[in-house]
């Protein structure tokens, strides 16, 4: 009966089994992110032990005087490579199919002669081997351990014999007689993949996998010995350790899988990229010139950030200079900046009134101070009457002064909040230029460079199957990672210029989170990409309408200047965006809607006018409301809280 280590063959079989049997009863399957089907090479050293009877050695050698005694089992290292293939698809089986060179060679030593002779027959049996291996992870997809058969073909059969006596001679290279051109055995060990990429979760993965095996090859001679009760057929028991490398293709990740609970609402999200990002685009913006001038509380004196001149100054004062005055230009600077120069035209009022009352010789203008002593209101009144006379020779009598205790639009509502009626006091206390001479209120004309061009916006929109408590955005992709909320509107604009950052173009994903009311969440993923535009971007222009502090006021109130003014200036195929802001004063969600609602009507008077002259033009409204980080002006101060009461019409002409 075949042995192996002293073992019977067959028992040692059913060994195996039961503990393959057991393996399986004990593991678990798990989710698997590994790649399954796997190529490559594998290397390593067999230290083998091969038994063979000293008659068999006397017979290949032909001397007779080998005893027992004198030789003992033989050993030696030898190599063991080849290539491989494998597949592991991370549950409890799977299997390798190994084929290369499996050297078995050995070296029988005499131990009563000095070293320098001892070696006395050695021998190099080496075989091309197919090994169909069983793999059986053991507790993970990576330690494993593997069983199978040896399929062995000899390639070489060679002994050296060294005679102890010197009437014999030393053969070298010589053919082992005998020696059988097919063998076989049996074979098993364990293994441990490494990942050596261990960031990549798709694509192509490397694998260095340690293995330790005990190998049995039988029958490599035939027993020349056959019918005897002897045991002197050519085994080798190999005892190996070595490597492999192995990589393998991972698809990509497939999307989690979401449970659906029926009392969880359902999200779904789009994510609409910019058609390309643009650094700057010079604009030719009408800046409305807002005709209110404010005062400080208790002071009935022109306030210092109103700019005042000298005769001097006002006799060379001209509207046009603002264009050109240090801080009203173009330029290579912040939005906040933009926001500066434009708050620059505006404490220039009183200046660009008296230059136009000089220009327009009879136009007439009226001033009405608010205060609430109506005496202090026309204090206020005659402070910049007296300024426009004195300053820049306006007859007084183009002039009138009147002052009460409530401006003719007042800021405020029974709806304002309390918190907030101290900043409705501070914008009620002002002077109002009024005049029916369009020449005189008319906006500013600047050119200007936009370093935040409103098309760079992502847009995200998220709708919800029932309310839910709020949702975050994050985007991630190219070395970016940002969150951003949390929002409760449907749709958000997010600047995408610090997204792409320095990049030219790039991928990216936006995952939004979304809180119920009794706080689970639910996830939702989109991707984006995001592309720079590197030819020159054209020239925009800007309107804008201003708003009152009175919820009641629409668009329609400028219903004729949009049909008249602006939609003449959209020329066809090009891209008009509207966006709505308001001041902070009020609750958010009512100014968000009242921001939107606005944009929404603007939208709506400029298409009808597109589709009366058959323009084919891409209009995009949206609404920030009281927003912060999207404001055009502070909110610190009555005047930015004012300029913030505005829709903006930006139109961009086809490239």
């Amino acid at each position: 009966m075949k042995r192996f280590l002293g073992v019977p063959l067959p028992s040692l079989v059913a060994a195996v089994m039961v503990a393959l049997g057991a393996t399986y009863s004990a593991s678990a399957q798990e989710t698997y992110t590994g790649a399954p089907w796997r190529f490559g090479a594998y290397g390593g050293l067999n230290f083998n032990i091969v038994g063979a009877g000293a008659q068999t050695l006397a017979t290949i050698a032909g001397d007779p005087s080998f005893t027992e005694d004198d030789i003992m089992d033989g050993t030696a290292l030898g190599f063991y490579t080849g290539l491989m293939t494998e597949y592991n698809p991370g549950g409890l089986l799977g299997f390798q199919l190994r084929a290369g060179l499996d050297d078995r060679r050995v070296n029988f030593n005499d131990w009563d002669v000095p070293d320098a002779s001892r070696v006395r027959f050695s021998a190099r049996m080496t075989y091309i081997s197919v090994e169909p291996m069983l793999r059986v992870n053991l507790g993970s997809p990576d330690f494993h351990l593997t069983a199978g058969p040896l399929l062995s073909f000899k390639v070489a059969s060679k002994y050296d014999w060294v005679p102890r006596d010197e009437t014999s001679q030393t053969i070298v290279d010589q053919e082992i007689p005998n020696a059988n051109g097919f063998t076989y055995g049996v074979g098993g060990g364990f293994g441990y993949d490494i990942l050596l990429n261990s960031k990549s979760t798709s694509g192509t993965k490397w694998y260095l996998t340690p293995f330790a095996e005990v190998s049995y090859m039988m029958d490599q001679r035939e027993n020349d010995f056959a019918g005897q009760d002897r045991n002197d057929t050519w085994v080798t028991t190999s005892i190996r350790g070595g490597f492999q490398v192995k990589f393998g293709s991972t698809p990509s990740a497939p999307p989690p899988v979401v449970m659906v609970d029926e009392d969880l609402p359902t999200v779904d999200l789009s994510v609409r990229a910019p058609n390309a990002i643009v650094d700057q685009r010079s604009v030719i913006e009408m800046f409305p010139l807002r005709n209110y001038i404010f005062f400080g509380d208790g002071s009935t004196a022109l306030p210092s950030k109103y700019i005042r001149l000298s005769n001097d100054q006002a006799q060379n004062f001209r509207e046009a200079g603002l264009l050109n005055a240090p801080g009203t230009g173009g330029g290579n600077v912040s939005t906040m900046d933009r926001s500066q120069r434009q708050m620059n035209v505006y404490y220039n009022a009183v200046n660009v009134i008296g230059d136009r009352l000089r220009n327009n010789p009879s136009a007439t203008i009226q001033l009405v101070g608010s205060a609430p002593v109506a005496a202090d209101g026309m204090s206020m009144a005659n402070e910049v009457k007296n300024y426009l006379v004195t300053t820049f020779g306006i007859d007084p009598g183009r002039i009138t002064a009147k002052g009460q205790a409530r401006p003719p639009h007042a800021s405020g509502t029974r709806a304002t909040p309390p918190e907030d009626l101290s900043l409705v006091a501070e914008e009620n206390r002002r002077v109002e230029i009024l005049s029916d001479n369009m020449e005189i209120m008319k906006p500013v004309k600047l050119n200007t460079t936009q370093n935040e061009p409103f098309d760079n916006d992502l847009l995200i929109n998220v709708n919800t199957s029932a309310p839910i408590a709020d949702y975050t955005v994050a985007i991630a992709g190219e070395g970016f990672t940002q969150t951003y909320g949390p929002f409760t509107s449907n749709t958000q604009r997010i600047d995408a210029r610090p997204v792409l950052q320095s990049r030219n173009a790039g991928n990216y994903t936006a995952t939004v989170t979304a809180r119920t009311i009794d706080n689970q969440t639910i996830t939702r993923s989109a991707d984006f990409s995001l592309v720079r535009q590197s030819a020159p971007p054209v020239t925009g222009q800007r309107f804008s309408i201003l708003f009152e502090y009175d919820e009641s006021r629409t668009v329609q109130t400028y219903d004729q200047f949009l049909r008249q003014d602006v939609a003449p200036m959209i020329p066809a195929n090009s891209t008009v965006v509207i966006h709505g802001h308001t001041d902070r004063i009020g609750e958010d969600n009512y100014n968000f809607e009242l921001s939107t609602r606005r944009a929404t009507e603007a939208l709506n008077v400029l298409q009808d006018e597109m589709r009366k002259a058959g323009k084919n033009v891409t209009f995009d409204s949206y609404g920030f409301g009281e927003s912060e980080a999207r404001a055009p002006f502070t909110n610190s101060t009555p005047e930015g809280r004012y300029y913030n009461r505005t829709v903006l019409i930006e139109i961009i002409p086809g490239s």
